[in-house]
């Protein structure tokens, strides 16, 4: 894994990341977030995700997040999305 100095540009991880990313800034939208909500998994693989980003992204898993290449200001927008309650 490439390690990202802080507040440093990164090519590798940013292209990493771009699913990553793309997923995260579409929850800007009040139907997407609806959409993330009612099936977090199914969302996360229409966008590629892999088993690791869906379960880092289901787990708001921020620090792993980050190594996988998200951004802080998409990833910011999980905020925005309540977690699923446990049954």
């Amino acid at each position: 894994m490439v390690k990202v100095e802080p507040g440093k540009f990164n090519l590798d991880a940013a292209l990493r990341g771009y699913a990553l990313n793309k997923m995260c800034h579409t929850l800007n939208r009040a139907d997407a977030r609806a959409a993330f909500s009612a099936d977090e998994a199914g969302y996360c693989a229409r966008f590629g995700l892999t088993d690791e980003e869906s379960a880092a992204v289901q787990a708001r898993d921020k620090p792993r997040l980050f190594a996988l290449g998200g951004n802080m200001y998409f990833l910011a927008k999980l905020d925005r999305v309540k977690k699923a309650e446990a049954n």
